[in-house]
């Protein structure tokens, strides 16, 4: 079982992110919205750390390169794009619409060791991972003991 540094914050963003997908959901049936229109979507990832980087994985089918767009300002590092839906079937032939389309937007707050200039993102079959290298500084480091 790993061992999850405890922030205060982190359910509080959870609960907003919540919030805010139960009022867009309700207006968007109070006003007669249906379909791929009415519906919102946030890509699920994956953070986790290894000793030289910290490694964000977000899950983008159906999202092309170019409509994907990441960026870092001071500590906080921003994933934005969109999914469209595309026109090669005519709208009216569709029995079912399930999956969701449209345009997402995820921040991360980012730890002062990452050295922003290394940074690398590469997509493969539908997952975007952001490699983050930490800094020398902030590597942990092992102290041997003398024994005398």
């Amino acid at each position: 079982m790993a061992v999850v540094k405890w922030d205060p914050f982190r359910d509080l963003i959870s609960i907003q992110d919540r919030m805010n997908r139960l009022f867009e959901q309700t207006l968007s049936r109070s006003r007669g919205e249906e379909g791929a229109a009415a519906a919102t979507w946030t890509p699920a990832v994956d953070i986790y750390e290894t000793p030289d980087t910290i490694v964000i994985k977000a899950d983008l089918p159906g999202v092309v390169r170019e409509d994907i767009e990441i960026q870092i300002d001071d500590n906080t590092l921003t994933l934005k794009g969109e999914r469209r839906f595309s026109k090669d079937v005519q709208e009216e032939s569709y029995l079912r619409i399930e999956r969701t389309y449209g345009s997402f937007h995820r921040c991360f707050t980012l730890p002062a060791t990452i050295q922003q200039e290394k940074i690398r993102a590469v997509c493969r079959d539908g997952v975007l991972e952001l490699t983050l290298p930490k800094a020398e500084g902030s590597k942990p480091k092992r102290i041997a003991i003398e024994v005398r």
